[in-house]
């Protein structure tokens, strides 16, 4: 995303952090609160958090090198994007010294910031995370481990760095719907996707498939909410679906899981008013 679109939607002024692996831009003035975006996506998704939350979050939203027209890391590893990512959010909340703070995750940003959470327990003091399993392939497959999903997603990760502009069009095309129900929220989404690094995409993309943090999240020493989002369009049961959260996040010692009906994937922009509320709530536990 360029900074011409994040001036429509971040208050003035706002300060900006450039680092080696994100940039940060930052609204409000109140308690801290880090928002984390998922994969081939952009800070953008969080544009109500400052006016639903009010003027008593400060809300830090990063924005991931790699990813919507940011240009990606000099220091980036294939396969191994997400833990130097948390390590490098970690150092970030501690130059703030505030603390530890409240974390909230989407997708792919969600397993970063268990990850962050698990080996960094100084600076989290709560973690949400939003529409993510521990184990990301249970979705795929339920019974998937990280060896029979290896292979897949290494054939995912080739095919997809392998497409060209079209088919890469067409596939976001077809995809995206399934992600959000507004269709100006749908070309938005898309444009992130065909601006974001399509090397960068196509690593992270195998590497959350291959990341099972379901054995660690007992090691999370902060209280930790899921949200989840099930929509009737989408495939599956809500029984199943509350199934796979339960059974993926069973390990955590204080977690809490809340499922909102008639969302899709982006659920903070197909329910911002039940979202957002639900993140007032869980900042005033």
């Amino acid at each position: 995303m360029q900074l011409g679109s994040l001036s429509r939607w971040l208050k003035k002024d706002a300060p900006v952090f450039e680092g080696q692996l994100f940039n940060v831009s930052i609204q409000g003035r109140g308690r801290d609160v880090i928002f984390v975006h998922g994969l081939a996506a952009s800070p953008e998704c969080w544009e109500d958090a400052g006016e639903l939350l009010g003027p008593d979050v400060r809300c830090h939203l990063l924005h991931m090198r790699g990813f919507a027209g940011l240009a990606p890391s000099g220091f980036r590893e294939p396969m191994n994007f997400m833990k130097p990512m948390a390590d490098a959010i970690a150092g970030y909340i501690r130059t703030l010294r505030a603390g530890p703070i409240a974390v909230v995750g989407h997708s792919m940003g969600g397993i970063v910031s268990l990850i962050l959470a698990r080996d960094h327990a100084d600076v989290v003091e709560r973690l949400m995370v939003v529409d993510v399993p521990a184990f990301f392939s249970v979705l795929i497959n339920p019974f998937a481990t990280v060896g029979s999903i290896s292979g897949i997603a290494q054939h995912t990760r080739r095919s997809y760095a392998g497409k060209t502009k079209p088919q890469l069009l067409d596939e976001f095309r077809n995809s995206t719907p399934r992600l959000v129900s507004d269709p100006d929220k749908i070309d938005r989404i898309i444009r992130w996707g065909m601006t974001s690094d399509l090397a960068t995409t196509a690593d992270v993309m195998a590497e959350v498939m291959i990341t099972d943090l379901r054995g660690d999240v007992a090691r999370i020493e902060a209280p930790v909410a899921v949200i989840y989002a099930w929509d009737k369009a989408g495939t599956g049961s809500t029984l199943g679906l509350d199934q796979v959260y339960t059974s993926s996040y069973s390990g955590l010692v204080d977690g809490r899981k809340l499922r909102i009906d008639n969302a899709r994937h982006y659920v903070m922009y197909d329910q911002p008013d039940v979202f957002y509320g639900t993140v007032r709530d869980w900042l005033a536990r």
